[in-house]
Formats: C-alpha cells, structure tokens, sequence
C-alpha cells in the first residue's frame, strides 16, 4: 500500500486523523513523523506537524525481478519491434538499419 501524509497541529493529531483516514488501528501501521509543529522564524505563522503513514503490510513485497524478466521474454516472442538493427528483405538477406552499437574499433586490437 502507498503511504499518505496527513497533517494537524500536533503530533497525536495527524497521527489519529491518518488512523481514521486508514480505518485501522495503530499497531496496524507504519507511522513516520515528517514534520514537527513549530513556529516560524519571526513567529507570525504556524507549521503543522506531518505525519507519513502507511498500513503494516502483511507478506513479504512482491518480487520486481520476476515482472521484469517476464516482460522482456514477451517482448522477444511477440516478434515485433526492430531490436537488433536489422530487416529482413525477401530473399532473406539483411539490411542494416543504423540500429545497435555506433562505437567503432580500430583493427589492431587497441582502443
């Protein structure tokens, strides 16, 4: 679940009003103070306290290396796209297309 800031003139303040914005109970979530109420400098205006909350997750995250690797054996299945710089022509010879590396290499070996 996404966190959400909640803000109030106290601590305890934006802490029960992100409660009731959650409707859970407070050992139910993860609760970040962001801001302390004060005043500012020459003491004319007040900053209210803010508070990052979130609900306790109950399971481990979910794995974001999996989707990834998903996504990209799709990608080479679906057979569309022009990934490695090259077209095909009708009697099966391939044109070069300007796609891929443009870095070039002297023939000695040297760089």
């Amino acid at each position: 679940m996404e966190w959400i800031v909640v803000t109030g003139h106290t601590v305890a303040e934006a802490r029960d009003r992100g409660l009731d914005a959650l409707s859970v109970a407070a050992e139910d979530a993860d609760i970040e103070i962001v801001a302390e109420p004060g005043r500012s400098h020459w003491g004319f205006r007040r900053r209210p306290a803010r508070v990052r909350m979130r609900v306790r997750p109950t399971g481990p995250p979910p794995r974001v290396g999996d989707q990834r690797r998903d996504r990209r054996r799709s990608r080479r299945r679906s057979g569309g796209g022009n990934r490695g710089g090259h077209r095909r022509q009708d009697s099966g010879q391939r044109q070069h297309t300007g796609g891929g590396s443009s870095r070039r290499r002297s023939r000695s070996g040297r760089r």
